[in-house]
């Protein structure tokens, strides 16, 4: 699939907004339950403004990915059955909230309601980055993104960048959370790893469809293209196929590895054997993360075989070989009147 910059910038940004204020409200929320004194205001407002000026980038960002931007409000009407729907609501939402909260906490004007647009924020945060995952999980004609992996690496990934850029501000303000945050910034940074890891080594276990069950045929006689429909480029062979993208896949997915999991952790690793956890470190370790991301999302989306490309040659030669699979049991049924 051809890789859409303007959704990779709303990933980093949307990640990044909603991962922060995730870490910046729990510790406001456990003060409910009497855990901790909480943190300083000017933290919470300016953790606040750079997670709202975040999102409001990545929504300008993914903008630019609509073919008519001004029926983007059309979204909304698909909210009960589209996944890609709910990502607009939510995170609009989200934003809408955050602004609120922050309204409240500066002016002090009542802790409850305060704390209910925090829990309210805090939640659709979530929701807003699980439908996002669930836009590509749920695509059954992207095998490689089809599986519950997607989601779970997706939200993690905002956890990722979320803790690393807490870390950096509790280092800056001096924050008794620092040790607890420097630990999940590894503990993400690992389970991503993992995550991702499982994601690629899945991908050579795909049972990748065949031409026979694209067209509902039994697999007694192999289907074959002769001729790929199309002497020229278009729409279908440039966007669900990049080409050079492929190509380049050998060399952007090691480096998506390096920069993402194994430089952070190196890192991180680093900083506790040596005692030397300071900003310089960790602002290393959230850059590394966020180009790592970047290189990381153009590779998902470039990792991705869409079923149609079976009727244009495109197809990963796995899906050409004839197997033995449902198909084979079912019977072929020709009639006038069905």
């Amino acid at each position: 699939m051809h890789p859409p910059i303007s959704l990779i910038v709303f990933f980093l940004t949307a990640g990044t907004s909603i991962g922060l204020f995730i870490f910046t409200y729990f510790i406001e929320f456990l003060t409910l339950f009497g855990k901790g004194s909480g943190l300083p205001k000017e933290v919470v407002l300016v953790s606040g403004i750079i997670s709202l000026v975040l999102i409001g980038i990545g929504a300008f960002a993914a903008s630019f990915h609509l073919g008519h931007k001004l029926r983007a409000w059309k979204a909304i009407k698909r909210f009960r059955t589209s996944w890609l729907s709910r990502e607009a609501v939510f995170s609009g939402a989200y934003g809408f909230t955050l602004l609120i909260y922050l309204f409240l906490m500066y002016y002090e004007i009542n802790p409850f309601f305060e704390h209910f647009f925090g829990i309210l924020t805090f939640i659709i945060g979530i929701l807003s980055g699980f439908s996002t995952a669930m836009i590509y999980a749920t695509n059954k004609f992207v095998l490689e993104w089809n599986t519950s992996l997607t989601v779970l690496y997706y939200l993690d990934m905002y956890l990722m960048l979320g803790s690393a850029l807490f870390t950096i501000m509790s280092l800056y303000y001096g924050l008794p959370y620092t040790g607890t945050f420097v630990f999940l910034t590894f503990l993400f940074v690992a389970l991503g790893f993992g995550f991702r890891l499982a994601f690629n080594i899945r991908q050579f276990y795909l049972k990748r469809p065949t031409l026979n069950e694209a067209l509902n045929l039994p697999h007694n006689r192999t289907i074959r293209v002769l001729d790929t429909g199309s002497t020229t480029e278009n729409y279908c062979t440039t966007e669900f196929y990049y080409r050079k993208g492929k190509e380049l896949l050998s060399t952007t997915l090691p480096i998506s590895y390096l920069l993402t999991f194994i430089v952070p952790l190196i890192l991180i690793l680093y900083a506790w054997i040596t005692g030397t956890v300071n900003l310089y470190i960790f602002w290393t370790v959230y850059l590394s993360l966020l180009v790592g991301s970047a290189v990381e999302r153009w590779t998902f989306f470039v990792e991705g075989n869409h079923v149609q490309n079976l009727f244009y040659g495109l197809y990963p030669e796995e899906g050409y070989k004839l197997r033995k699979g449902f198909m084979e049991r079912k019977e072929t049924r020709i009639s006038l009147y069905n």
